[in-house]
C-alpha cells in the first residue's frame, strides 16, 4: 500500500493542480476500498462486534469473565428495582381521571417485564446458545480456505450491518422517547405551568422526595443510563436472534450450492454416494441447529406476541387521545416512535421465522432440481428420503403453538389497527 501511494505521489508531481488534486481524491477512495476489502476479509464470525460485547455484558458468552455474572446481577437487580417502583406507580394512580398518564406509565412497565422474561429464559437456555456459537465456530473453520467463505462472508457483514443498525437507531429512539415529556413542557410552557413539580424521565412511585436538588438530577441521569441499558439489552436480543438466522441461511445456501454442483458425469460413479453421505451430514446440522434456534427462541417468541399485544393496545388509546388533545403533536411523536419500537420488535422475530421456513425449503428444491433422473436406483431413493425429511419445516414457534410468520405479523397488524379504529369511532 505504501509502494501505491508513493507511485501515485512521483506520478502527480508534473499535474496540473486540478488533476493533482483529482488524482488525490482518487488515491484516497482507493485506500478506503482496500482497506474495506481488507476489513471483508477479516471477518471470522457471523457475531458482530457490538453484539458479543453486549452478550458479554449479559454474562451469556462462553467465555465471559467471573465479573460477567456479577454484571449479570447487578443489571436484573436493578431492573426488578425499576420494575417494582413501576408498578407500585401504578397501582397508586389507578384512576378513571388519570388513564392517560396511567396507560403511558404502563407501556414501558409492560416493556421492562418483557424484558426481564427474555433474559430469564436466555439464563436458563444459556447451555443451548453456548451449543449454538461452537456449532457456528465449527462452520467458520469448515469453510476456511474453500469457496464457501465468501458465502459466509457476506452473512456475516448483513449481520453486523442490521446489528449495528438496531443499536443506532434504537438508541435514537429511546432518547427521544426519554426526552419527549421535556421538550412538550419546554415548549407548551405556559403561566399556569407548575416549574417547581418536576418529572422524572420514566413513571416512579418512589419513597423519599425526588424534586430537591441536587437529588432530582442525579435520578434523572441514573435512571436515563439504566433506560439505556436497557434499550442496548433489547437490541442485543434482537439482534441475536438474526444473526443466528442468518448464519444458519447461510449454511443452506452452501449445501443448495453443492447439490447444483453434481455434475451429469459423476452421476454414476461411486463416488457420488460419498458425496450425498457429506451433504447429509450437513443437512442434520442444519436441522439440528435449527432446533437448537427453536428451543431458545420459542418462549422469547410467545412472550413477544402477548406483551406486544398489550403495549400496541395502550399506545392506540394515547394515539387516539393525543390526536384530539392541544398538545397531541408532540405527544403523538413521542407515542409513534415507542409504537414503531414495539411493531420493529414483533416484525424481527416475524421476519426470522419466515426467512428460516423460505430457506428450508430452498433444500427440496436444490435437490429436486438435480438430475435425479438419470441417476441409479440406489442413488434415486436416498433422494427421496432427503425430500421428505424438508417436508418438516424449519421454523420459529410462539410456545409450540403457532408459527412466527408474516402472517402472524399481519394478523397483530390487523388487531392493532381495529382496535385503534374501534377507539376512534367510540372517542
Amino acid at each position: 500500500m505504501p509502494c501505491v501511494g508513493i507511485h501515485l505521489q512521483k506520478r502527480c508531481t508534473s499535474f496540473p493542480p486540478q488533476l493533482e488534486y483529482r488524482t488525490n481524491v482518487q488515491t484516497l477512495i482507493f485506500c478506503f476500498f482496500l482497506h474495506f476489502k481488507n476489513y471483508w476479509q477479516m471477518i471470522t464470525s457471523t457475531v458482530s462486534p457490538v453484539l458479543k460485547f453486549g452478550l458479554r455484558f449479559l454474562g451469556i458468552w462462553p467465555d465471559a469473565s467471573v465479573y460477567s455474572n456479577v454484571y449479570w446481577f447487578s443489571f436484573m437487580i436493578s431492573i426488578l428495582m425499576v420494575q417494582y417502583f413501576q408498578y407500585l406507580y401504578i397501582f397508586q394512580h389507578l384512576k378513571i381521571s388519570e388513564l392517560s398518564n396511567l396507560i403511558d406509565c404502563l407501556i414501558v412497565t409492560l416493556d421492562y417485564s418483557l424484558t426481564v422474561f427474555k433474559l430469564i429464559g436466555l439464563w436458563i437456555q444459556r447451555r443451548v446458545f453456548h451449543q449454538i456459537l461452537a456449532d457456528m465456530d465449527n462452520d467458520w473453520r469448515e469453510c476456511i480456505n474453500t469457496e464457501h467463505l465468501s458465502v459466509m462472508t457476506i452473512k456475516a457483514n448483513i449481520s453486523h450491518f442490521i446489528c449495528n443498525a438496531l443499536f443506532g437507531i434504537n438508541t435514537f429512539i429511546g432518547a427521544l422517547y426519554l426526552l419527549g415529556d421535556y421538550v412538550i413542557h419546554f415548549v407548551l410552557l405556559t403561566e399556569d405551568y407548575n416549574v417547581t413539580l418536576r418529572q422524572l424521565p420514566i413513571k416512579l412511585q418512589l419513597p423519599f422526595e425526588t424534586q430537591r436538588s441536587p437529588i432530582f438530577e442525579l435520578l434523572i441521569i441514573a435512571i436515563f443510563v439504566q433506560v439505556m441499558l436497557h434499550v442496548c439489552t433489547f437490541c442485543t436480543l434482537n439482534g441475536l436472534i438474526l444473526t443466528l438466522v442468518l448464519h444458519v441461511s447461510g449454511q443452506i445456501d452452501i449445501m443448495c450450492h453443492e447439490l447444483k454442483n453434481v455434475s451429469k458425469n459423476a452421476l454414476f460413479h461411486e463416488s457420488t454416494l460419498s458425496l450425498f453421505q457429506v451433504q447429509i451430514e450437513r443437512h442434520k446440522k442444519i436441522i439440528s441447529f435449527s432446533k437448537n434456534i427453536e428451543s431458545l427462541f420459542s418462549f422469547f417468541a410467545f412472550m413477544q406476541v402477548f406483551w406486544n399485544t398489550l403495549v400496541i393496545c395502550c399506545l392506540g388509546f394515547i394515539i387516539i387521545f393525543s390526536i384530539h388533545n392541544k398538545t397531541g403533536t408532540f405527544v403523538l411523536i413521542k407515542t409513534s416512535s415507542g409504537y414503531f419500537v414495539a411493531m420493529t420488535e414483533a416484525f424481527i422475530i416475524c421476519f426470522a421465522g419466515e426467512y428460516l421456513s423460505m430457506k428450508g425449503k430452498l433444500i427440496a428444491n436444490a435437490i429436486y432440481e438435480m438430475m435425479w433422473y438419470d441417476m441409479l436406483s440406489s442413488q434415486s431413493k436416498i433422494i427421496i428420503f432427503i425430500i421428505m425429511r424438508c417436508q418438516k419445516r424449519l421454523t420459529i414457534t410462539a410456545g409450540k403453538m403457532m408459527d412466527m410468520s408474516f402472517e402472524t405479523f399481519t394478523s397483530i397488524i390487523k388487531a392493532s389497527a381495529s382496535y385503534i379504529s374501534v377507539l376512534n369511532a367510540m372517542y
